[in-house]
């Protein structure tokens, strides 16, 4: 590492020939020269920890060095070390500031002795350590993206620094690149997903050709281009869906030679009638592709029946009590008390479930009308188009019969109710129809 080349020509240069020990350490105590070490391999920037180390040239040539990034035995109880630009803590300083331009910018750190090392908090060193500062950006893209409007690009962004390191930060753009500005070309920032979108309406884009600017906020100068040149070989979607019937749509195609990518091109226009909103679409004849379609609302399914009400329970039959006086056999006479119960009254019939709700009746697909040009007939197998119709709703289901009433308790008990009938089905909505589709060339 680079701090080890730092430490041994230091010691080369001061003549110090004898080994570190700890033993040595013990009995030369008196420390002649202090020098500060750090990383210089770790970016130092707000928020990153930077280890540090200590060298202490002792009076009888020994080395000690303190624990941590120098692997030595000097505990940092033996130091104090106060920074101005960060924090301390057992040998790394945890880097503070905020996100501004540190180019000129540095880290200072005091180390003091303690009492036992030749005073209480002895002044050892003075050391500035500059802040690393950024030196260029680039662009970066994720994996095979396509090339066509309304395609995402997984995008980041590469900062390089003076010590020759950089750092990748990656969409989500409002969650990380924060310290970059950026300008669209052709292209937006996806709100759903935070990366790039190619727009969606190829006649938005100028010469076949998206892309980026990014600069650094804190310094413009340095910025970086994403330059994407169109191709169109795309299978796109144009899924019109209604709440009603199908919207009626109305298709323009022709075919053209673009010179600047050097193929067929053919442009779609489809017009929803209803909405009163046009979708444009271009289409590498070599490889694109367009599927169309216009679909109507499915059916509404039926309610359902409510259940019967249970009937009520039969009445518990009435009680009578009667008393008799009988002649024991020793000639006496006792009162005999008798209780006895009427019959049950019978339960109640339960309620009838009631019907379920009719299906409602799918709605029609809308109508398709293509017009092309002479040109674009021969690629008429790149354009699907179809009427979807709605599907009818199914019929509600029928209420249950509520359970008869239970007999009352009685003698003889009463008779249970009959239970309810169950609601009929509702009828299933019928399904709609299919809207026409139509190519015509146009004269």
């Amino acid at each position: 590492m680079k701090y080890k080349l730092l430490f041994l020509a230091t010691i080369a240069a001061i003549g110090v020939n004898a080994k570190s020990s700890p033993k040595a350490a013990k009995v030369d105590s008196t420390i002649q020269k202090t020098m500060l070490v750090y990383d210089v391999n770790t970016l130092r920037v707000p928020g990153n920890e930077l280890p540090i180390g200590v060298l202490s040239f002792l009076q009888k040539g020994t080395v000690s060095r303190t624990k941590g990034l120098l692997k030595g035995n000097d505990g940092w109880s033996k130091y104090k070390v106060e920074v101005t630009g960060g924090t301390f803590k057992n040998g790394t300083i945890l880097i503070g500031g905020n996100n501004t331009w540190k180019k000129y910018d540095s880290i200072t750190v005091n180390i003091y002795s303690r009492k036992f090392f030749g005073g209480k908090d002895k002044l050892l060193l003075t050391k500035k350590i500059p802040y690393n500062y950024e030196t260029g950006i680039k662009i970066l893209t994720q994996g095979n993206y396509l090339k066509s409007p309304g395609d995402h690009i997984q995008f980041g962004i590469r900062t390089f620094f003076d010590n020759k390191t950089f750092t990748d930060k990656w969409a989500p753009v409002n969650k990380n690149l924060q310290d970059f500005v950026l300008r669209e070309n052709g292209s937006h920032i996806s709100r759903s997903m935070g990366d790039l979108k190619i727009d969606d309406d190829p006649y938005k884009i100028q010469n076949d050709k998206a892309g980026l600017i990014a600069k650094l906020a804190k310094d413009t100068l340095l910025t970086d281009t994403l330059q994407i040149r169109l191709d169109y070989a795309a299978k796109y979607q144009c899924a019109i869906s209604s709440p009603a019937a199908g919207h009626s749509l109305n298709v323009t195609a022709g075919v053209y030679f673009d010179s600047i990518i050097h193929a067929k091109l053919m442009s779609v226009s489809v017009y929803d009638s209803a909405a009163k909103k046009t979708y444009n679409y271009i289409i590498n004849t070599a490889g694109g592709s367009i599927n169309i379609s216009s679909q109507g609302a499915n059916g509404t399914n039926g309610t359902m029946g409510t259940d019967g009400a249970w009937g009520d329970d039969g009445t518990a039959g009435d009680e009578t009590t009667s008393v008799q006086n009988v002649v024991n056999a020793d000639g006496s006479t006792s009162a005999v008390t008798t209780t006895s119960q009427g019959p049950g009254g019978n339960g109640d019939n339960g309620g009838d479930g009631g019907n379920g709700g009719d299906g409602g009746n799918g709605y029609n697909g809308g109508d398709i009308l293509i017009r092309y040009t002479a040109a674009a007939q021969p690629y008429l197998s790149l354009i699907t188009a179809t009427s979807i119709a709605g599907t009818g709703g199914a019929g509600g289901k029928g209420g249950q019969g509520g359970r008869g009433g239970l007999g009352g308790a009685g003698s003889p008990f009463g008779m249970p109710g009959n239970s309810g009938n169950d609601g009929a089905a509702g009828a299933n909505g019928s399904n709609g129809i299919k809207g026409k589709v139509v190519f015509t060339q146009e004269k």
